[in-house]
């Protein structure tokens, strides 16, 4: 009998079902990768814009003479720097907003936008904190916000809140 040199049909038939269980396996963890991506660069870019936020928030906060005013969604403060003075946060449309003096880049007419044009702010909740007898002057704000998805991908859908408290230093 003559000895057969090569591959048979069979032979073919697994290699090829190896080949394409390996392939399958190969791509479906490359999406999940890519999918996983693109959550955690949105959820970074919430939790980063968030936190930015807070420490312009927590800076001025810090560095103002009084609190002259708190609303549900403002913060209006005295500043020992009369050009900077009220400085004024609140939210309007989604977006945070910060102005200070009646001149300069972001004056009291027209205020300066905070965030990103990626992300909404749908929550800037102020509560006053201070002592009644004034000697010392504390704030409580919340930050909520989300990623705006404009892919509608689920992958994509990101939000983060943010709660801090500070105390004015020039007391």
């Amino acid at each position: 009998m003559k000895q057969q040199q090569g591959i048979t049909l069979i032979e073919i038939i697994i290699y090829v079902a190896i080949l394409g269980f390996v392939s399958t396996a190969f791509m479906t963890m490359s999406i999940n990768m890519l999918s996983l991506k693109s959550k955690s660069i949105s959820q970074q870019e919430i939790s980063s814009t968030l936190r930015l936020l807070s420490q312009k928030i927590n800076y001025e906060i810090r560095n103002a003479k009084s609190i002259s005013s708190t609303t549900t969604t403002s913060l209006t403060l005295i500043l020992a720097d009369s050009s900077r003075s009220p400085t004024v946060f609140d939210l309007n449309n989604g977006n945070l907003r910060m102005a200070f003096g009646n001149s300069g880049s972001c004056p009291i007419s027209n205020p300066c936008i905070l965030n990103s044009n990626l992300i909404n702010i749908s929550t800037f909740s102020v509560t006053n904190l201070s002592s009644g007898d004034t000697k010392t002057q504390n704030i409580k704000y919340t930050l909520s916000g989300n990623y705006i998805n404009n892919s509608g991908r689920a992958e994509f859908d990101a939000a983060a809140s943010l709660t801090n408290s500070i105390e004015l230093r020039s007391r």
